[in-house]
């Protein structure tokens, strides 16, 4: 996927989609969420392999997008959608992440990043996004909302972490009209990602 290009004193940062040798700067985001923070669940920083391995299958079948700073072309966040469940009748549903290096929220770059995501599942034909959502992360369940997301359901002392029972909001968004008859999904075209990634970065040069 090929980047667009602004004046370099106009533009603070770019989106791009993720290749696999973005897993050491997107772990180097993600780690501290993983080690100090509830945000995320899992316990343990994943490897570089196995980060990639998820790179991979993210490709395969949806988008795994990066935000890099242009002044130092470092990765600084990140976003991804998946599977929601695994059964088929759930295929037009998929759940999203997004994560943004603390220095670097607060600025609007989370919002192009989700609104780009956003633009890349509805080409994929995806109807529903769901975010799975800490409950005490109340950052994050406002900045969902801002987006048009709505709570759905609430799961209690589901998690344990940092010495804490955690509870879980689940959040939703419908991104599209429910078709009668669904076509199968599929990774958007790489002329529509270009279109989608152009407009993103548009957005953030005009910032």
């Amino acid at each position: 996927m090929s980047r667009t290009f602004f004046p370099e004193d106009a533009m603070t940062y770019y989106i791009r989609t993720a290749t696999p040798a973005d897993a050491p700067a997107v772990l180097a985001v993600y780690a501290p969420f993983v080690e100090h923070t509830d945000v995320s669940f899992e316990i343990s920083v994943p490897s570089v392999e196995e980060y990639e391995a998820r790179i991979r299958q993210k490709l395969e079948h949806s988008t795994f997008l990066v935000a890099v700073d242009e002044a130092s072309s470092r990765v600084v966040g990140f976003a991804y959608n998946g599977s929601f469940r695994e059964r088929p009748a759930y295929d037009w549903a998929s759940e999203i992440s997004i994560y943004l290096a603390p220095e670097h929220q607060g600025c609007g770059l989370g919002s192009v990043l989700l609104d780009a995501l956003e633009e890349l599942m509805r080409a994929q034909g995806v109807v529903m996004s769901e975010a799975c959502i800490t409950s005490s992360n109340e950052a994050s369940v406002a900045f969902h909302a801002k987006h048009g997301y709505a709570v759905c359901g609430e799961h209690h002392a589901c998690g344990y972490k940092l010495g804490r029972w955690l509870d879980v909001t689940w959040m939703e968004k419908q991104l599209a009209e429910l078709p009668a008859r669904p076509a199968p999904c599929r990774p958007a075209s790489a002329a529509e990602t270009e279109r989608i990634l152009a407009a993103a970065s548009a957005r953030l040069h005009k910032k």
